[in-house]
């Protein structure tokens, strides 16, 4: 456990010179077109207000869908904020948990009575500890993509591009809104 934030801590210092050199680098070069693409990259959203000024310069026809994708958004940040709902979920984490723990002390088990080898074990602890994330290796590529095409778009000022690339934003953020009301539903069913 202790080599694994001796690694962490080395990582994170190791992350922390080169984001301020680019920050630094950014500053120095006079980019503020640049600051809505960093700051997205960054946070990985932008506040409501500065999206809406971009839609309205680029894609102005979508300003209402916009604002609905908006409002929805701020409902189930709402709803996360319901003390019944940090209780589900907390109580799901416990239980997934719980689960985990379990499988672990079976495996350890079956190592233990010689039901399976140092090699299989060490396979199976793997994937016990694998996360399940809820955006798969080909969607976090076409996000990342979706990322550095409208940093580029903002950059360069590509009014075209920029164009292209806000539907593909709002179809993204309509898709989070129903992950993230499915999964507030999941925990109100506990």
């Amino acid at each position: 456990m202790k080599t694994r934030w001796l690694f962490l801590a080395a990582a994170l210092m190791l992350m922390l010179p080169t984001g301020t050199l680019a920050a630094q680098r950014a500053h120095d070069m006079g980019t503020d077109a640049q600051a809505f693409a960093g700051h997205m990259l960054e946070h990985g959203e932008l506040s409501e207000q500065k999206w809406m000024e971009i839609v309205k310069k680029y894609t102005p026809d979508d300003a209402k869908e916009w604002q609905k994708v908006f409002d929805e958004r701020k409902a189930l940040k709402k709803q996360l904020q319901n003390e019944q709902v940090k209780k589900a979920l907390d109580a799901k984490r416990a239980e997934m948990k719980k689960k985990r723990e379990a499988a672990f002390d079976r495996l350890i088990d079956r190592l233990a009575n010689k039901e399976i080898t140092k090699e299989q074990f060490k396979n199976e602890w793997k994937q016990l500890h694998k996360r399940k994330g809820w955006m798969t290796k080909t969607e976090k590529q076409k996000l990342r993509e979706l990322h550095y095409q409208t940093y580029e778009a903002m950059k360069e000022n590509d009014k075209e591009a920029l164009a292209s690339l806000l539907p593909q934003w709002l179809e993204y953020m309509k898709k989070e809104n129903e992950r993230l009301a499915k999964w507030i539903q999941e925990a109100k069913q506990r």
